[in-house]
């Protein structure tokens, strides 16, 4: 195994694992290579700093394959900033081996990955996981049209014309310039607060205030907007950021005065014909696995939260980060896992009872149990 490399300002050098990592600073050019190289918007160096509040400190760099990968450290923490970006287990492998050797002080790295998580051959915890609903776009809308479910295209072609026979001055723009979203930003909360607090919920934007603010410098750095009007009046609104191959919608709002309409339903199925138009590949519709995402031909991609220990025994220093993940998986699970455990219970009682039997410990359950 090679050496380690001495640190400076062409990086550490590590020539067994075709890595180069830069622990005190990000190499020019580094950040603007992110959109092209991995096609998510999570992974773009204005994603760190509006909606993670992080600035990277240093990076790793691959080769064979190429990959770019940007961390800060907390205490004895490696933070890598990436999310959803393809990475495969052994390239992931390399540039933790690579990060553990540069930074001697760390006990592990917090990575996300998109392949099962066991692929990975390092000391591991499972933190959570979320899964990304994406649409693969064909080169035609005809072909997307086409590989929907039957019922979604005659659902697509019923709203739309009862939609235009109501209100035949219905116009799709897309506001190519993005200088000054607020006014858009706040009727898409105004719209989504009503809906929202008429079913007795509340809204990220109510429980989150200045969430807005940091959505609207996003969406003026990367964003553009889809406006629908009615009869001349503004009706729903997405904000879409387009990343390398790839479209991501990120908010999107409706007046409910048109929620006979399926407004929401029917910008969405708009907005990725739109993006096979101008030569997308694919089409994110972020979280929840909602069932308009999947009639719309949104599949799961499921990115994992991992701990990966510089060995087993760092495991030892992170116990509370163990029992944070099972109280999250015990609030996330609730009841099911109640039950679960219970019918688990069950079955073992059970085949312990059969096992009785069947050594003869029991004749009276022999005389009873089921064939």
């Amino acid at each position: 195994m090679a050496p380690d490399a001495p640190t400076g300002p062409a990086g550490a050098e590590y020539p067994d694992l075709r890595a180069v990592v830069f622990t005190d600073h990000v190499p020019p050019g580094a950040a603007e290579e992110l959109p092209a190289l991995y096609n998510t918007l999570l992974s773009t160096q204005d994603w760190f700093e509006i909606e993670d509040g992080a600035k990277p400190t240093g990076a790793c760099l691959l080769e064979s394959p190429h990959h770019i990968i940007l961390f800060h450290v907390v205490d004895d923490t490696i933070e890598v900033l990436n999310k959803e970006f393809a990475i495969g287990p052994r390239s992931a492998e390399r540039a933790c081996r690579a990060l553990f050797r540069a930074l001697p002080g760390t006990r592990r790295i917090h990575l996300e990955i998109l392949f099962p998580p066991w692929e990975l051959k390092l000391p591991k915890r499972i933190l959570y996981w979320t899964d990304h609903m994406i649409v693969d776009l064909p080169d035609t809308v005809d072909a997307y049209h086409a590989s929907l479910g039957r019922r979604t295209r005659r659902e697509v072609r019923s709203k739309r014309r009862r939609l235009l026979e109501a209100h035949p001055d219905t116009v799709v723009q897309t506001v190519a310039s993005a200088d000054r979203p607020e006014e858009l930003i706040e009727a898409m909360i105004t719209w989504k607060n009503e809906r929202f607090n008429a079913r007795g919920e509340r809204t990220v934007w109510q429980e989150e205030p200045g969430a807005s603010d940091d959505f609207a410098e996003l969406v003026r750095r990367r964003g553009r907007i889809r406006v629908t009007h009615v009869d001349g009046r503004l009706a729903a609104v997405t904000f879409l950021f387009p990343v390398g191959t790839a479209v991501y919608a990120l908010q999107s709002g409706f007046d409910p005065d048109y929620e006979d309409f399926s407004l929401g339903f029917l910008n969405t199925y708009e907005n990725i014909a739109d993006a096979i138009h101008t030569g997308y590949r694919s089409f994110s519709l972020l979280w929840g696995q909602n069932d308009y995402k999947r009639r719309l031909g949104a599949k799961p991609r499921r990115a994992t939260r991992l701990s990966v220990f510089r060995a087993q025994t760092d495991r030892l220093y992170s116990l509370d980060e163990g029992w944070e993940v099972a109280w999250r998986n015990l609030q996330r699970n609730g009841q099911r896992e109640y039950w679960l455990a219970r019918h688990a219970s069950g079955r073992h009682l059970q085949r312990l009872g059969l096992r009785r039997t069947r050594s003869g410990a029991d004749k009276t359950d022999k005389a009873s149990s089921p064939r």
